[in-house]
């Protein structure tokens, strides 16, 4: 396996790696500010839900280092990386403007 491949490898698995954690993270803040009734509460949502899209932004736009050595690989890295970051704006989103806490 050569190094563009082990990087190709890691990049496949980060992007939903990274939305998996920033999904639990904010039900994990959801449910800690409706148990403790923090004053700010949506804003802090907000802020982890930007704060997680960063990340995800980032590996979306990752290239291949060497740009004559695209694989197949390596493409399939950068639209599972796409995807994890449409799917973090799509499911993410709601944090921002729907009811918190019953």
């Amino acid at each position: 396996m050569t190094p563009l491949d082990k990087r190709s490898l890691i990049l496949l698995v980060a992007g939903f790696t990274l939305w998996s954690l920033a999904f639990v993270l904010l039900y994990v803040l959801q449910a800690l500010g409706c148990a403790y009734d923090w004053s700010h509460h949506r804003l802090i949502l907000i802020a982890a839900y930007l704060a997680s899209l960063l990340p995800l932004a980032w590996l979306a736009l990752q290239r291949s280092r060497d740009r004559g050595a695209t694989t197949s690989l390596s493409t399939a890295a950068l639209w599972a990386n796409r995807a994890a970051f449409a799917a973090g704006v799509l499911v993410f989103a709601p944090v921002t403007f729907g009811s918190m806490c019953l």
